[in-house]
Parts: C-alpha cells; structure tokens; sequence
C-alpha cells in the first residue's frame, strides 16, 4: 500500500472508497480511516459515483484543519480539495489515464512523477510544467526498500513453489485490451501451480485464489510473476522476482524503464508466456542482485513529497 509508511509518520486523515479488499487491507494494517463513496463499473455510473464522492469529501474535508490533500491518480479528492482552497499534491505514475488526467491536472499545486514517465504528454493534458515535480525513482520503491521477507506465509497458506499471476485491470476506465488471464492459467498450469491475487470478485479455474492477502511476501517468494496490470509487475520486478507483464496497451514510462533495465519482459501470447517460464525462473538469483542494485540508487518518493508538503503548507 503506497501510503502506509507516510500515514503513520505524518498526523493523517486518510478516506478511501469501497472497493475489493481497500477497507479490509486497512483494517488488517491497523489504519484508522473514513470510507467515502463506491467503485462503479459502467461510464454513467463511474460519472455519478464520482461525482457523490467528490462532495462527500468535500463535507468530511472541510470540518478538518487540512494542510494539504496529497494522493495518487484519484480524482476525487484534488476536485475537492481545490473547491475548497486547500493545496493539491497529486502523484502520478501512469501517463496514459487520460481521463482521469485531464479531470484534475489543471487542479494540482504539485504534481509528483517518477522522471521515466513521459512529462510531456500531462502537460498535454493541462498539467502546469512549472508544477511537475520529477523523482530518480519509480513510486513502488517507497514499499519495496521496507519490504521484509516472511517465508512463514507460504506455510500458513499451504503453498509450496508458485507461478504467481495478477489479473488485468479490467474495471479501470482506461483500459481498452482483452482478458486473457484464464487461458494464461490454463497454460501455465500444466507445468506449475497457480496462485492468483485477484482484482475484485472475479474467480478462476485451475488456480488458487488468494484475497486480503501479503501481496509482498507472495511476489517475493514466488518462482515468478506474470502480471497483466501495472503496480505489482513493477513491485515484483523491483524485489528481483523474474516477472513477464501480459498488460496489453501502450506500457508506461516505468515500465519501459524497467525493461529497459533487464527486470522485466513483456510477452503478450500466453503459449508463449508459459514457454518462457522455465528458463526466467531460474535467473532469479541474478535477478535479485540486479533488483537489490537498481533499489539502492533511486530516489524515495516520499522524500520529494514531504518536501512540497512543507513547501506548500507554510504559505496556507
């Protein structure tokens, strides 16, 4: 979870929305927060669930002392926020959610972005250059440089070696591609064991389904992972785990970055996907080195946001 860490350093008022497993996750974590507003899955009712949501955080934010709204691709809160004068700080890693971009880039007094993301295309999308902020690092360093690994997890959930998948973010507004995550498994699993981490609701044959679970540890310890969406290819990738992104549209800066640095491979065919297996996972020793390197010599984003917090809040 990209804000643990920074909730509990900081005096924090932190919302979040019913969706999956959000709520349950920070319950597990010992998060205190305020749940405002529902995920939809339609255009009609994605407009209006954000649009409820918006006000309802403007009702909670605005009995609250709040120095600065700092979040990450949301929608909702820098609109809020805004209306109510108080200084936005958004961080974004994924250029090409051009809807949700374009919403509240204009909006932001600071916009944080990892510096392989491609800054010219949110300028494109209203972004203030003068308010870009860029960081030598990806967003998922934040978790992974805290990251302690706990094989005990494998025992408790009776898992022994595993092919670990993530779905593709079929729900997401941006997203355009085709869910192939099944035939994926059905490929994979004639050579190893399936573990999926799911997105919502969705079930899978021939896998295990894992839900509010240590993502983390089960990236870590897994013999690979393949996965069809964005965060935790790039966590997976960052913890040395050898790891394949089946996500089907334009990759991200990050992700091109990631590639580009040897930690992970794009395959989109799932045949082709499960050929590659083998000889992937038994690079991941060297894999784990290259990734402990990498870690080392990027920037926490954490740093750059404290610092634009204080900057920004002094003159609220």
């Amino acid at each position: 979870m990209f804000f643990e860490d920074f909730i509990k350093k900081h005096d924090t008022l932190v919302t979040t929305r019913e969706f999956g497993e959000l709520t349950e996750i920070l319950d597990s974590r010992g998060i205190d927060y305020i749940a405002v507003g529902k995920h939809a899955a339609s255009a009609k009712q994605k407009l209006v669930q954000s649009s409820r949501r918006t006000a309802a955080l403007a009702e909670v934010i605005s009995r609250e002392k709040i120095r600065a709204a700092v979040s990450k691709q949301s929608v909702e809160l820098p609109r809020a926020a805004f209306g109510l004068g108080i200084p936005v700080i958004q961080v974004i890693d994924n250029e090409y959610a051009e809807q949700q971009n374009r919403l509240v880039l204009p909006l932001c007094s600071r916009i944080i972005v990892p510096k392989a993301l491609d800054s010219r295309r949110l300028i494109k999308q209203g972004a203030n250059e003068a308010q870009i902020k860029t960081f030598n690092g990806l967003c998922e360093v934040a978790q992974v440089r805290r990251f302690k690994p706990k094989k005990e997890i494998l025992d408790e959930l009776g898992l022994g070696e595993y092919i670990l998948i993530r779905p593709e973010p079929y729900f997401a507004s941006y997203f355009r591609g085709r869910n192939i995550t099944q035939k994926l498994i059905d490929s994979v699993k004639r050579i190893e064991t399936v573990a999926v981490i799911p997105r919502g609701n969705e079930k899978f044959k021939n896998a295990v389904m894992l839900k509010n679970v240590d993502s983390l540890n089960l990236i870590y310890h897994a013999r690979a992972f393949l996965g069809g969406g964005g965060t935790m290819n790039r966590e997976a990738a960052l913890l040395g785990t050898p790891t394949i992104s089946y996500y089907p549209q334009e990759l991200l800066g990050v992700d091109k970055f990631l590639i580009k640095e040897g930690l992970m491979q794009r395959i989109l065919n799932p045949k082709e996907i499960s050929r590659a297996l083998h000889k992937l996972a038994e690079t991941k020793q060297e894999l784990r080195r290259k990734a402990r390197r990498l870690v080392k010599s990027l920037e926490d984003p954490f740093d750059v946001i404290e610092k634009e917090i204080s900057s920004l809040a002094a003159g609220y």
